[in-house]
């Protein structure tokens, strides 16, 4: 990082304050790039579950095919719902600290 990024109050010196409010800073915008990540991976999933759900129940796949991959579809549901689980759940913990 360049040192003019440090001096946040433009006074031309990097003060220990500015060196405190940049890290600050620099920790917010890393949560925030992660709750990002965390909220797309959430409704990535949520549309996965609606769109795998559509097409198997298309005239595309048919009956014997979904009884075959049966196993498979509940493992791909669960996992889904757990990560929107989990994100929803961790949203809440962290709005109620």
């Amino acid at each position: 990082m360049p040192e003019r990024d440090f001096d946040l109050d433009g006074d031309g010196a990097v003060s220990p304050e500015d060196v405190v409010a940049a890290e600050k800073l620099a920790e917010i915008e890393r949560q925030d790039r992660r709750q990002q990540a965390q909220r797309r991976m959430a409704w990535v999933a949520i549309w996965s579950m609606i769109v795998f759900t559509l097409v198997l129940f298309s005239p595309m796949v048919s009956d014997s095919r979904v009884s075959a991959l049966a196993d498979l579809l509940g493992l791909f549901y669960i996992a889904q719902a757990g990560v929107v689980g989990a994100f929803m759940g961790m949203t809440a913990w962290m709005n109620r600290k």
